[in-house]
């Protein structure tokens, strides 16, 4: 649930804070006020584009703040996966800064991407508008409305849809790229048959690149190592050395040891030194030995790095992946062998998953018609008491095997008629715009037990209607509002009558500034505002008790 709204700087709003409560929230005020920019705000905060005109004249940011309760389990799951603090109360609090060519989001404190902002909004909120009807009017969007509906039913079968139509598309993928295989065979299987040789002649052991390549460089260098190991050995052993020093200052030592035998230590230290360089020169005179190559040893090693990285650049970055490659050659050549019985049996698999797809398509299919049948009805009764007494409504599904995706095989359009003589047709060509609110807010009705979203927003979606119909969709927005959070603008008084929390968007001249707010009204201020939606400048005292009497009908209608 949304609990509240706070706007600094956001175009005419120069702050101001809402707190919503559960139930039928109605927002409305004078044409022009602001109630666009107040719903805006929360679509910017929710992740809508977002620019420098929505930044107040003056200002050097706008700043939106949103903050939610929920204990969804997959509002939690979401922020855990997009590694986001989750509060032990449920909080979610939202926080989208607008500066000069950038903004920043936060969500509990933490930043967060556009992408990962949207998905969280799309758990908490879910927001239609008059423009937002325009998903009606796309009939690639009835199946998942239908699916929707299905439940729980549905889904089950089209995650056994989807499973099956990856399975089938893998193994046509695997049938037609070795279908191909048969035009080329001889030509494919020379080509395997000699890369295989190759490999195989090269006599490969893995790991033996990098010993190569560190037996050249050590071989490539020796001249020079040898160079400064033998100037170390002259440095220590030499004339003058450090091994010379060393005897001398032993016998120097040595000579005075019986005057003071606190010397002996260090007598003992000077000997373990000399024998340690000692042992140092004997391992230098080895090591320059070992280090005596002949030019035959040298080229062996060259010539073989050189076969090594040709291999290496022709099928794969390491020894130990063109082994791996010469292990798929094999089978490839097994298999083109005897490629007639291969694609015999693949062949069999293919036919096999196919068969696999439109049983579990046809298990959809089945639950989608007799859900479409049922869904119809529904939404005919919704309409009526929307007061549209004469319309039709039949949800056709078709079935096509031969376009499957993973949605199955079914082709689902809403045919409707409004008027008495007309045929049905589909809904996306003949609704107009008051009918198709009417629509939209039918099926919300329908499945509000169903929608997961605990916040529902609708903007201005009694458009083009009055009378009696606006009586109507107040009750079904009621309807919906006993199992949601709903916030709703409107300009109809008969909607703002059944308000369980009522606010009014006003605009004002201060300080030679144009700013919007916007407040709570008290009982009386609700009656107050119901009337003036009732009229046109004066309120008479008439149309206070016309407002009264509303309000009271709306509290009635609330029991039932």
């Amino acid at each position: 649930m949304l609990e509240s709204l706070h706007v600094k700087n956001l175009a005419l709003i120069k702050e101001s804070e809402v707190f919503f409560y559960p139930g039928l929230n109605i927002l409305s005020g004078e044409t022009g006020a602001g109630k666009s920019i107040i719903l805006g705000s929360v679509r910017l905060a929710l992740g809508a584009k977002a620019g420098r005109e929505f930044i107040r004249n003056g200002e050097d940011y706008a700043l939106i703040e949103l903050i939610f309760k929920s204990s969804r389990k997959e509002l939690i799951d979401a922020l855990n996966e997009l590694e986001l603090p989750v509060e032990d109360d449920g909080t979610v609090f939202i926080q989208r800064k607008i500066m000069e060519g950038r903004s920043t989001a936060r969500i509990n404190g933490e930043t967060v991407t556009g992408r990962g902002l949207k998905r969280i909004a799309s758990l908490l909120i879910d927001i239609h508008g008059q423009h937002d009807t325009a998903e009606l009017l796309d009939s690639k969007n009835y199946l998942d409305i239908l699916d929707d509906y299905s439940g729980f039913e549905a889904e089950q079968i089209l995650e056994e849809v989807a499973g099956a139509y990856a399975d089938y598309i893998s193994v046509k993928k695997e049938f037609d790229d070795n279908r191909s295989l048969d035009k080329n065979r001889e030509k494919e299987l020379s080509l395997a048959e000699f890369e295989i040789e190759e490999i195989d002649a090269a006599g490969l052991r893995p790991g033996e690149d990098e010993e190569s390549e560190d037996r050249y460089r050590l071989m490539n260098n020796s001249k020079k190592i040898v160079e400064s190991v033998s100037r170390a050995y002259s440095l220590m052993n030499g004339e003058g050395g450090t091994q010379d020093g060393l005897d001398h200052a032993l016998r120097e030592i040595r000579s005075v040891l019986r005057y003071d035998d606190s010397l002996a230590e260090m007598e003992a230290d000077i000997a373990a030194a000399a024998d340690i360089l000692g042992q140092c020169s004997r391992n230098m005179d080895d090591y320059m030995s070992k280090m005596e190559f002949s030019q035959d040893e040298f080229n062996a090693v060259e010539n073989r790095l050189d076969v090594l990285n040709h291999l290496k650049n022709k099928y794969a970055g390491s020894i130990e992946a063109i082994l791996d490659y010469a292990d798929e050659r094999r089978a490839f050549v097994e298999k083109l062998s005897d490629l007639s019985a291969y694609m015999e049996r693949l062949e069999k698999k293919l036919n096999r998953t196919k068969e696999e797809l439109l049983n579990a398509c046809d298990k959809l299919s089945k639950v989608r018609i007799e859900k479409a049948r049922i869904l119809s009805e529904e939404i005919v009764r919704n309409l009526k008491q929307l007061n549209l007494e004469n319309v039709r409504c039949e949800i056709s599904v078709v079935s096509d095997s031969e376009n499957i995706t993973e949605k199955g095989y079914d082709n689902v359009d809403f045919l409707v008629s409004f008027n008495v003589g007309e045929p049905l047709r589909s809904l996306a060509t003949v609704a107009s715009g008051g009918e198709l609110s009417r629509f939209m807010l039918a099926l919300k009705a329908i499945t509000a037990d169903k929608e997961k979203t605990e916040t529902l927003i609708f903007d201005e979606i009694d458009s083009g209607i009055s009378g009696k119909t606006a009586w109507n969709v107040a009750e079904k927005m009621n309807v919906i509002g006993k199992d949601h959070q709903v916030i709703a603008i409107t300009h109809l008084p008969q909607i703002a009558a059944m308000a369980d929390s009522h606010y009014l968007i006003n605009k004002s001249n201060d300080d030679d500034r144009t700013q919007t707010t916007i407040k709570k009204l008290s009982e009386e201020e609700s009656t107050q505002e119901v009337a003036r939606l009732m009229s046109t400048d004066v309120i008479t005292d008439i149309l206070l008790q016309s407002a009264k009497e509303l309000r009271s009908q709306a509290r009635v209608s609330k029991k039932l």
